[in-house]
C-alpha cells in the first residue's frame, strides 16, 4: 500500500510539473542508467527533492535552450518477458505508456542487437506503448570499429537515431538536441504579445517552451515559439492571430 501511495504521489507531482516526460527503454544491459547519468550531466539538473525521494530514476533537466523535461529510466527488458514478470513490473511499465517520448537505448556493440531490439518492440506492444514517438540511441559507440557501425532494419531504420557513448560522453549533446526536436513536434505553436505586467507568462514560456523570437514592443513582449499543449491555455488571450497554430500532437 505504501509503494502504491508513493507511486500515486509521484504521478500527481509529475502531472503538476507540466514538463514533457521522456522515458528511457531498452534491453537489459544496454546502458540505460549510464546514459541517464550522462544526459543529466550534459543538461542542467534542476533540483526536485520529491522526485528524488519517490523515484530516484527520474531527473528534471533543462536543455541549452531553456526547455525543461523529465527524464526517467525504466526496468531493462529481456526476450520473452514472462507474464509473471510483466505483472511484477506493471507499475513501472505503465510509466512508459504515459511518456511523451521514448528513447530506445540499443547496445550497438552486441552481436544480438537486432534480436534485442525486436524483444523490446514486443514488450512495448504488450504494454500498449508501441505507437509512441521514439528516438533510438545507438549506445556503446566507443566499442565499435569503423564509422558505419550497425544498421537497424525494418521500421526501426526510419526512426531518428543518434550514435552515442554513455561512457565517454560522445554524441550526448546531439541526442539531447534530437530529443528536443522530437518533443517540439508535439507542442502548440504560439505567436503572442504578452503585456509587461504579465512577466510570469514570459517566464513560463522560457521554462517549458522553445522560443524562436523574442522582441520588445510598445504593447509588451512579443514571443514566437512553441510550448506543451497543457501550458498553452493562458496564452490564448494574447495571441497575435485569431487562433493558435497547432502542430501535430505526439499522442494520437
Amino acid at each position: 500500500e505504501k509503494v502504491r501511495t508513493h507511486r500515486q504521489l509521484y504521478r500527481e507531482r509529475r502531472k503538476s510539473a507540466g514538463a514533457p516526460v521522456v522515458a528511457l527503454v531498452g534491453y537489459t544491459n544496454a546502458g540505460k542508467s549510464t546514459l541517464l547519468n550522462a544526459l543529466t550531466r550534459a543538461g542542467v539538473t534542476a533540483e526536485d527533492k520529491l522526485f528524488a525521494t519517490l523515484d530516484p530514476t527520474t531527473r528534471r533537466i533543462r536543455l541549452a535552450g531553456g526547455q525543461e523535461l523529465l527524464l526517467t529510466d525504466t526496468v531493462g527488458f529481456v526476450q520473452r518477458l514472462p507474464t509473471t514478470l510483466v505483472a511484477a513490473f506493471r507499475a513501472t511499465l505503465e510509466e512508459v505508456g504515459e511518456a511523451d517520448l521514448l528513447v530506445h537505448v540499443v547496445d550497438a556493440s552486441s552481436p544480438s542487437m537486432q534480436r534485442q531490439v525486436e524483444a523490446v518492440e514486443q514488450v512495448l506492444e504488450e504494454i500498449g506503448a508501441g505507437a509512441l514517438p521514439m528516438v533510438v540511441a545507438l549506445n556503446k559507440a566507443d566499442l565499435l570499429t569503423g564509422d558505419l557501425g550497425p544498421a537497424l532494419t525494418g521500421a526501426w531504420a526510419t526512426l531518428p537515431s543518434v550514435r552515442v557513448s554513455a561512457l565517454t560522453g560522445d554524441g550526448i549533446n546531439e541526442l539531447l538536441h534530437c530529443i528536443s526536436q522530437q518533443l517540439v513536434q508535439g507542442f502548440d505553436a504560439l505567436d503572442v504579445l504578452i503585456p509587461y505586467d504579465r512577466g510570469d507568462l514570459v517566464a513560463q514560456f522560457h521554462q517549458y517552451g522553445t522560443i524562436a523570437y523574442e522582441g520588445y514592443e510598445e504593447g509588451g513582449t512579443h514571443l514566437r515559439g512553441s510550448i506543451p499543449a497543457n501550458h498553452s491555455g493562458p496564452f490564448a488571450p494574447f495571441a497575435t492571430r485569431p487562433a493558435f497554430s497547432k502542430r501535430k500532437r505526439l499522442r494520437a
